[in-house]
């Protein structure tokens, strides 16, 4: 006799693939951001992680009937410092790419970083310096935009935001040589800074709209508000305020599925679980959706994955 066993498949979609019906929640009541935190996971959610900058605008549209000042972003201290590019498209990096580094020293305590002669140095932010811009809509060398005007590393990074795609990223040495050569003999800064700062849901991402007036530093027990007037940009803040916050809103889904099993086989077998759910991995693979979909098996009140139903018998089975 034939045995059906049910397969529960729990379906993470993860907001940036999910662009068109991304939501993000604005929650009016203050908290801090440990109690925010636990709020957005409690409902299967997290404090909002911001990962390119068309997000900034649904964010303030959110927010601009009430008008509250500060709310709290899924961005906090976490430690380690790291390394990461301003230009946080994560489309724009090939695998290794971002960890392309051609320092010639590195001055601790020094977290922004200037190239001379093909060479990298970290400085600070009071200083000032001409910069690189990279603009994505030009061709050839001419993507890499010399900016003859001293500006801190915040104030350049501003200012290649508005009038071009960020500051520069290298990637490789081709760039890295192509970069010098824009540079024109002078220090330049690039987009590549430390510090250790983390989201709250784990995801990478390097995109940072730290207000250019506000003092941002690497401390314990410090965490992210966006600003509610019209740039929406970032500032530090003591994790124990209370402020009203913003979820992003992931969608999960529950899929329940039929495998049919017709050699007597334990399907609640560890073994046996993760051939099919490796299975089902490798259909969303061919289907595309392998980098948005997290699967993981949901088990039931007696602590199994599947269970039996005995199939009805049709007329004329024995």
């Amino acid at each position: 006799m034939e045995w059906i066993q049910t397969l529960l498949i729990s379906g993470l979609c993860i907001p940036s693939f999910c662009a068109d019906y991304r939501q993000h929640c604005l929650i009016e009541t203050p908290k801090s951001w440990s109690d925010a935190q636990s709020y957005c996971r409690e409902r299967g959610y997290d404090l909002a992680t911001i990962d390119d900058m068309g997000a900034i605008e649904p964010l303030l549209a959110l927010n601009a009937d009430r008008a509250h000042d500060e709310l709290w972003i899924g961005l906090h201290y976490g430690g380690p410092e790291r390394w990461q590019w301003s230009l946080a498209d994560k489309d724009f990096y090939q695998e290794g790419e971002r960890d392309y580094r051609n320092f010639k020293g590195e001055l601790p305590g020094f977290r922004f970083t200037l190239q001379y002669n093909s060479k990298w140095y970290n400085h600070g932010n009071p200083e000032k310096h001409v910069f690189v811009c990279y603009d994505g809509n030009r061709q050839g060398g001419g993507r890499y935009v010399l900016v003859r005007e001293g500006k801190t590393w915040i104030d350049a990074q501003v200012y290649c935001r508005r009038r071009h795609t960020d500051l520069v990223s290298i990637r490789n040495s081709t760039e890295n040589q192509a970069v010098a050569e824009a540079s024109g003999g002078d220090y330049v800064w690039t987009g590549l800074f430390k510090e250790a700062w983390y989201w709250s849901d784990g995801r990478y991402s390097s995109l940072r709209l730290w207000d250019h007036h506000a003092v941002v530093g690497n401390f314990p027990q410090s965490c992210a508000v966006m600003t509610s007037h019209i740039s929406g940009r970032w500032s530090q803040r003591s994790c124990h305020e209370l402020h009203p916050f913003l979820c992003t809103c992931t969608r999960k889904w529950v899929l329940k599925v039929k495998v049919h099993s017709e050699d007597g086989q334990e399907l609640n077998d560890p073994a046996m679980k993760t051939a099919i759910l490796k299975q089902t991995q490798q259909l969303l693979n061919v289907a595309s959706l392998s980098n948005h979909h997290k699967i993981a098996w949901k088990t039931n009140s007696d602590g199994q994955v599947f269970t039996k139903e005995q199939c009805q018998e049709e007329d004329g089975d024995i």
